[in-house]
């Protein structure tokens, strides 16, 4: 990262206070796809199929999705170190983010896209993406009638 670019980031420390406490320790991308199917994949992301839920998301319903997505690229902790200048990364989430939808047609019934962003909601240093289909939203009393 060139000197002007780090100048310009805010720095993590700066927003929390102190740096994030991680969890769970980096690993890289490949330990952490590791055997599970992979969706789609190019120079810059991964998006498989992830069975393991973390600890603060609902149980899945019947018929449920969950996808991650991971930046390949080192150093990026969360969403809040990606910046304007990272164009190209930025632009290959979302395209990883649609490709992983039109394999698995989830374009038909719709999906979500989170992002857990420093703990407690993240747990471990990666910037990552989770897709969710299969589970329809909860229905309120307002739009019961």
């Amino acid at each position: 990262m060139s000197a002007d670019r780090a100048k310009n980031r805010v720095a993590a420390g700066e927003v929390l206070g102190a740096p994030p406490q991680w969890t769970k320790e980096r690993r890289a991308w490949a330990g952490i796809v590791g055997n599970n199917e992979v969706v789609y994949e190019d120079h810059h992301v991964v998006v498989f199929h992830d069975p393991v839920d973390e600890e603060h998301e609902s149980a899945r319903g019947a018929g449920e999705l969950r996808l991650t997505l991971l930046s390949k690229r080192d150093g990026l902790d969360s969403l809040m170190d990606l910046s304007v200048a990272d164009e190209e990364l930025s632009a290959a989430i979302l395209h990883g983010i649609q490709q992983a939808a039109l394999r698995l047609g989830l374009q038909r019934e719709g999906f979500e896209v989170r992002a857990h962003v420093y703990p407690p909601m993240q747990s471990r240093p990666e910037l990552a993406f989770k897709i969710r289909a299969g589970k329809p939203p909860k229905r309120t009393d307002a739009s019961a009638g």
